[in-house]
């Protein structure tokens, strides 16, 4: 059951995401590239955590921070050595870093690294997130000055690049982080939505288990006190196949961040402009759109502006959402992302988790029957 936040806690609000990658400047570009990012930041630090360089980019309120281990000392390294290329830090910011500490291990985070000053009048410490080798960095931001082309720098080292040009005329125009969807270990996700419930004072947004022919998957929605960070996490049920949801935990070597969902105030526009920057998305069955208008009063776009690109509409108590996920091009085939547009709704309809469920398994089907191929000649 959720306890309620303590004031440092209630006020966390989300700095960026930083991706452990074995190649920073590559993920940069495949960020700037295709999804329209841009780099207003760089970093090359050395610690006692190893040496590392990091890239950080933006766009709309979203921030992303891909950073590479220079040494084998830096945990980098060995983050990418299990999982490749992955999320490993979901940082929040705060304006008192020490009270945010004490309170979160006082209500059970596990620790990872106490407050500690740094030049500039930045502080930071660390906890363990709810799931596996991902964490929460706290970050203390100086009272002015820590800011690169009008945006917050993400932690102490970071340097401005010096020129950022305007975003092009055809950006995708990705607004904010909606949510991050977690997978973990069958029997897990209790115990890892708890840990948000417990410690930070998260509230429970949506519940369902989506059975689908012997494979079935559990899943909890849990959202912050400010209302900015939400976890969707997934977890395969333990009397069904686990299915695709099986198949992330082998490929990843543990539970992990599924997916990063990218807001966007127009889909059908955003979703074209991906298209033209080389994104590739899940498909959907031209069924799924014969049977949506007999299942929604669609509020905005048409069922021939959603069939063409793929993209899913659902609804909720609040209103509707429409969403897109992409095919992954992760080594071991683990990480992708989502685009989605809400008119109203504030939490997911049952109606598009079991299509993101029913496309990723055709996907699945889709690419083993190519590698079959492959084999074959």
């Amino acid at each position: 059951m959720a306890q309620p936040a303590t004031p440092s806690l209630s006020s966390l609000l989300v700095s960026h995401v930083e991706l452990y990658v074995t190649d920073a400047r590559a993920a940069a570009e495949a960020f700037t590239g295709g999804y329209g990012f841009q780099v207003f930041a760089t970093a090359e630090r050395t610690g006692a955590e190893g040496a590392s360089r990091s890239l950080a980019l933006r766009q709309g309120g979203i921030v992303l921070v891909v950073t590479q281990a220079l040494d084998a000392a830096h945990p980098a390294a060995a983050y990418t050595a299990v999982h490749g290329d992955g999320i490993a830090d979901i940082a929040l910011t705060t304006a008192d870093v020490r009270a945010a500490y004490a309170d979160a291990t006082a209500r059970g985070a596990t620790p990872q690294a106490a407050p500690a000053d740094h030049d500039g009048g930045w502080a930071t410490a660390r906890v363990g997130a709810g799931f596996d080798d991902v964490r929460h960095t706290l970050v203390q931001r100086p009272p002015a000055g820590a800011e690169a082309h009008g945006t917050p720098l993400p932690l102490p080292g970071f340097t401005p690049v010096p020129e950022l040009a305007p975003p092009a005329a055809e950006s995708p125009a990705l607004t904010i982080l909606d949510h991050v969807a977690v997978t973990v270990r069958t029997g897990e996700l209790a115990a890892s939505t708890g840990y948000y419930e417990r410690v930070f004072g998260f509230e429970s947004v949506y519940e369902e288990l989506m059975v689908q022919g012997r494979e079935a998957m559990d899943s909890k929605a849990v959202r912050s006190p400010a209302g900015d960070l939400t976890f969707t996490v997934l977890a395969p049920s333990p009397d069904h196949q686990a299915g695709h949801i099986g198949d992330f935990l082998a490929r990843h070597g543990s539970g992990g961040v599924h997916h990063l969902a990218f807001a966007t105030e127009n889909i059908v526009e955003t979703v074209a402009r991906l298209d033209k920057r080389g994104i590739v998305f899940l498909s959907t069955p031209d069924a799924y759109y014969e049977a949506l208008a007999a299942r929604l009063d669609l509020s905005r776009h048409s069922i021939e502006e959603l069939r063409e690109p793929g993209i899913l509409a659902d609804e909720d108590h609040a209103g509707q959402l429409f969403q897109i996920f992409t095919r992954t091009v992760h080594p071991q085939r683990t990480l992708f992302y989502e685009i989605i547009e809400r008119i109203g709704a504030d939490t997911f309809g049952g109606g598009n988790v079991r299509a993101l469920y029913e496309a990723v398994q055709a996907e699945k089907a889709e690419h083993e029957d190519n590698t079959r191929t492959e084999n074959d000649r």
